[in-house]
């Protein structure tokens, strides 16, 4: 796997198993910063970040994810992965009744 291509499969992969948590822990997650490992044996930083969307047209929760490289470019801007959920398809719950 080419460096370039490692970091943006590792930032995908993240986004992927956020956009698969349930709705509460998706709720829950917030943002974190950890250290990934890609194939090579390159360490990447990894920041998620999971918001809700409160735009009055739609209600679903951002999933955002960057992985930074070690050095080089990528270091700075990192490479970027975006999910969302929510939609007609992946509908929110309604909240129990207290």
């Amino acid at each position: 796997m080419a460096r370039d291509s490692e970091g943006q499969a590792l930032a995908d992969a993240k986004a992927d198993e956020l956009a698969a948590l349930r709705w509460e822990e998706l709720d829950a997650f917030g943002e974190r910063v950890e250290t990934a490992t890609g194939p090579s044996g390159r360490a990447y930083q990894m920041r998620s970040r999971v918001y809700w969307d409160m735009e009055p047209w739609a209600s679903g929760m951002n999933i955002d994810v960057k992985a930074y490289a070690p050095d080089g470019l990528r270091h700075v801007w990192g490479y970027k992965a975006r999910r969302t959920r929510g939609g007609p398809d992946d509908l929110v719950p309604t909240p129990p009744d207290s």
